[in-house]
């Protein structure tokens, strides 16, 4: 069954899988984040979004939600979109946060930030982190390539037919 999931601001909504993490759901839609994960470590605040409604059909918060988000307290509704997956059946509305990386922070200094804390990380670590960003990208090029079929479909069969009028105006031509 499907989970019908909607990021506001944007407006951006579609159906997903019970199962699914929110940070695919996000990507699969497109969802206008405006930021990624700092660390790959799940340990920073960048994909932090408030639960409008359906936080009973999500997954119980993790420690590092709670530790990060304070969710022990009475009404707090943010989530990590990382940490947090769809487990029952319904309608979730979540508000995206305006969380950004600082904006002293060029993208080569963010890059070079990056590469720091990557290289700090253990050896476990680093295949764990370059198993999530392989599996990331492969995801991306699944859908992608899922999208091209039905153009090149549409470009053969539009080569079909013009050849198809081809012969058909020539043999009228040449009988």
């Amino acid at each position: 069954m499907s989970v019908s999931v909607t990021f506001e601001p944007s407006g951006i909504n579609g159906l997903v899988a019970q199962g699914t993490y929110l940070i695919d759901a996000a990507k699969r839609m497109g969802a206008p984040l405006g930021h990624g994960c700092l660390s790959g470590k799940s340990d920073c605040p960048a994909c932090v979004v408030s639960v409008k409604s359906g936080d009973e059909l999500l997954s119980a918060p993790t420690a590092i939600e709670e530790k990060l988000l304070g969710l022990s307290q009475p009404g707090n509704t943010l989530r990590m979109l990382c940490q947090t997956k769809i487990e029952g059946h319904g309608e979730i509305v979540l508000m995206v946060s305006s969380f950004k990386p600082k904006e002293s922070q060029s993208n080569s200094e963010l890059a070079a930030d990056i590469e720091r804390k990557f290289a700090e990380l253990g050896l476990k670590d680093k295949i764990a982190a370059l198993l999530k960003f392989e599996a990331i990208t492969m995801t991306e090029a699944l859908d992608a390539a899922m999208q091209k079929p039905l153009a090149a479909g549409t470009k053969v069969l539009d080569s079909i037919m013009a050849r198809a009028k081809a012969n058909k105006s020539d043999s009228k031509a040449n009988p």
